[in-house]
């Protein structure tokens, strides 16, 4: 009995506490700078740049209706900061850079870095009484310069979300609703900024060959990011894993080099890249792979005849090993192998080409362990063009060899 009249007791001083809290919060609450949350970044180093930070754009108009979190939307919201938004993540800004540019003393000739930044997203949710839980979304788009030359143009984003007693909480669970969105919201702020900062030391420390590349692999049926494998290949080749989401970066030569992609369950990926005339520092790249299903295509870029005959030019093999490594990893799946033309020779000619084409393939392809029956072959000539024949680029569209899963 006395522990029941305890717990009571403790619930009832709660439930005075927060309701005087909200009352307090709402009658005399005083509207505060944004929280503080201190950099985790301690590495970057800009002694020896003149930083300037313009005042942010203000475009969160542009997204309002945008889903942020579950089924919550972004609307307007009443300025809860002692000045504006913008002024509020300026000054945190400066705050951080503060800090940077102290870490050496230098007297050395300054370079120009001038930051600016657009607010896409700047929201944050309270909820919950007793158990309160919370949430704060920010996007920022930040455009670097350096010297006037640009460094970096990109979206940074996170999202943030609290039960107000987890360990990375910088308030506590008597906060008032507006202590509580300052808090998580300036956390939310903190993790963007803090991404940004990382990038900006990488960027900064890049050798002159050197390129930052990100982005994301993605379905592309659905858009859901994929944890995947990606191969960069040149005279210096690097390998990257995507996370679940789909998102990675990674430091890379420029020069021309051969991207390849391997995830679970989808067609392998490949692509030629020319990034030797590249003056970015950091370029992002997105790549969409085909799930494996029944009824998908694959264009094979890189399979290429010597013209008007069935000889293949060595530039194919590398792509052709690709598909045989893709039947391997996949031992059920079956491909229809199909040869197009255009309409340059005689449609009957043409017709046979295109069968003789996909016959050496599918040679080429048993010769190196593949399984007869998991590969048939047809060609249709000049029959399904994909383009008009009009122009040497278009009649260069139709020139193709495919192959069509028609077994997973």
């Amino acid at each position: 009995m006395r522990t029941f009249l305890f717990i009571l007791a403790f619930l009832l001083s709660s439930f005075v506490l927060i309701g005087q809290n909200k009352i307090n919060s709402r009658l005399f609450y005083l509207k505060p700078h944004l929280y503080h949350s201190k950099t985790k970044i301690n590495n970057l180093d800009l002694s020896r740049y003149d930083v300037s930070i313009a005042l942010p754009v203000d475009d969160r108009d542009k997204f309002y209706g945008e889903v942020v979190y579950k089924d919550v939307k972004t609307h307007e919201l009443e300025e809860f900061f002692k000045t504006t938004t913008v002024a509020e993540i300026q000054n945190k800004m400066e705050e951080d850079f503060k800090k940077f540019s102290s870490v050496h003393k230098n007297n050395s000739t300054h370079k120009k870095l001038l930051i600016n930044t657009s607010v896409e997203v700047f929201y944050p949710k309270l909820n919950g009484f007793v158990h309160r839980k919370s949430f704060a979304k920010v996007r920022l788009v930040i455009i670097t310069l350096l010297s006037d030359s640009l460094l970096i143009r990109r979206k940074y984003e996170s999202l943030y979300i609290t039960n107000g007693m987890d360990k990375g909480f910088e308030g506590d669970v008597s906060m008032t609703v507006e202590e509580g969105e300052n808090v998580t919201v300036g956390m939310a702020l903190r993790e963007s900024l803090d991404k940004y900062y990382t990038d900006l030391n990488q960027v900064l420390s890049l050798k002159e060959n050197e390129l930052m590349v990100y982005g994301k692999v993605i379905n592309e049926k659905s858009s859901a990011g994929l944890s995947a494998s990606i191969s960069f290949r040149s005279d210096n080749s690097n390998s990257v894993e995507s996370s679940s989401t789909g998102d990675f970066q990674t430091i890379i030569t420029k020069a021309k080099c051969d991207v390849q992609i391997i995830a679970q369950g989808f067609m392998a990926y490949s692509q030629e890249l020319d990034l030797s005339h590249s003056h970015a520092k950091m370029l992002e790249q997105d790549f969409k792979l085909k799930p494996i299903e029944e009824g998908a295509i694959v264009k094979l870029k890189n399979v290429l005849f010597e013209v008007g005959t069935t000889k293949l030019l060595k530039e194919s093999f590398p792509e052709l090993d690709e598909v045989i490594d893709f039947l391997k990893r996949n031992p059920k799946v079956r491909i229809e192998l199909q040869g197009h033309t255009d309409n340059q020779g005689s449609a009957l000619n043409d017709l046979e080409l295109s069968q003789q084409r996909v016959d050496k393939i599918k040679s080429y392809l048993v010769s190196q362990g593949i399984k007869s029956n998991r590969v048939s072959g047809k060609g249709f000539g000049n029959t399904r063009p994909i383009a008009s024949n009009n122009t040497e680029e278009e009649r260069k569209l139709n020139r193709r060899v495919e192959f069509v899963i028609v077994k997973k």
